[in-house]
């Protein structure tokens, strides 16, 4: 996940691509076709937030980390932006929420639509910002609140509204998730007795302000993460990925080279953060309502927490064993989508627990995305808790 060494790690990689490729030839990164839903016609415009259907929804936007910047997706050292779950614009082949969400919209903006290498691998997360194909996808690759990223990517989507006609007027879906590179060192001790906890919160806050101030018509999505533990019980199940990350690189804290308390530290300060976010969504539901805004919406998408087994190796780049491979975010595309229409069971996930290959939920007309009171989920199934 968004790592806090990637230029470490791409020096490092050089060396290691050639063999890769002779690894990977042949293997197919996802599997095709898994998109069976018939079409929607004929849905009325929106009265407001609350009616929000995929079909009303006509520009996409993203913020984040090298997760969302979609690092070594395709097992190689570019950022697979054309292909990143939450705004790459995908295909028939490789699923992505803008690509979902262009199956029943007519016309959708703001995907990125190439591949690239990260900007300035010893600046970043500063600057990694592709103008000509990131469009609306302002993911940078080591992205962290507490580095600042939630300001400068805020800063790079104001500077891009223009670019799109009507824009003020149209339905927009903003997704952020940027919360791996704040926690990931949190190995030790309580992240609330520590610094960067903090600075998170303060600049999530700031940022959901310049979101709600600026923007018109636009639901926007808040990200749980996953019991980041099971990144290093995948890494430590494959012997490549152990040597790799025992004397190549370093990523993330503990995940590498952690004990079992360390990384169950880890897993409990993912917990803090995930329950602060849900307050995030809890808080700004009523402050919406006392603003009378009926045009927009903060919603947490808990869809990962507390995944566990059902994760296994094809969730990770096999260049790296860490960033999520070409099919986790296809994965991740469809549990963000699955999850923002769910509305009648999400304490229970409406019966849709994240995994790989989990089936695409088929809008009818009647269908909206989720925009009511924060939930939290209920534990799993038992077979998919850590």
């Amino acid at each position: 996940f968004g790592s806090s060494s990637l230029q470490a790690f791409v020096t490092a990689a050089v060396r290691l691509a050639s063999a890769m490729r002779v690894v990977l030839a042949g293997v197919p990164l996802v599997a095709a076709g898994r998109f069976n839903c018939t079409p929607v016609v004929d849905v009325p415009a929106p009265k407001d937030i609350t009616d929000l259907h995929p079909s009303h929804v006509s520009v996409v936007m993203a913020v984040g980390d090298s997760i969302t910047a979609a690092f070594s997706a395709r097992s190689d050292l570019n950022e697979a932006r054309d292909i990143s779950w939450s705004i790459g614009q995908g295909t028939e082949d490789q699923l992505t929420f803008p690509w979902l969400v262009s199956q029943y919209s007519s016309k959708v903006e703001g995907q990125s639509t190439k591949a690239v290498l990260p900007n300035d691998v010893f600046d970043l997360p500063h600057g990694d910002y592709h103008k000509k194909t990131d469009n609306l996808n302002v993911a940078e690759s080591e992205g962290a609140a507490h580095r600042g990223s939630l300001d400068e990517q805020w800063a790079y989507l104001e500077d891009n509204f223009g670019k799109y006609e009507d824009f003020d007027s149209r339905w927009k879906v903003l997704t952020v998730w940027m919360m791996a590179n704040d926690v990931c060192g949190d190995c030790n001790s309580p992240t609330e007795e520590g610094k960067t906890f903090p600075v998170w919160e303060q600049k999530m806050e700031e940022f959901l302000e310049n979101a709600t101030a600026r923007l018109k018509n636009t639901y926007i999505n808040v990200i749980s993460t996953l019991d980041l533990s099971n990144i290093a019980r995948i890494q430590r199940s494959k012997l490549g990925c152990t040597i790799e990350h025992k004397y190549i690189v370093k990523e993330c804290g503990c995940i590498d080279k952690g004990n079992s308390t360390q990384l169950a530290m880890l897993d409990r300060n993912v917990h803090y953060y995930n329950d602060r976010l849900h307050k995030f969504a809890s808080d700004w539901y009523a402050k919406l309502q006392q603003q009378g805004r009926t045009d927009i919406a903060i919603v947490t998408q808990s869809f990962m927490e507390q995944i566990g087994p059902t994760l296994d190796f094809r969730f990770l780049s096999k260049l790296d064993c860490f960033h999520p491979s070409a099919s986790a975010h296809e994965d991740l595309a469809i549990g963000l989508w699955n999850s923002m229409l769910c509305t009648d069971n999400r304490q229970g996930r409406c019966g849709m627990h994240f995994s790989p290959d989990i089936p695409v939920t088929c809008p009818t007309k009647d269908s909206r995305f989720y925009t009511g009171p924060d939930v939290v989920p209920g534990p799993p199934p038992m077979g998919i808790l850590v």
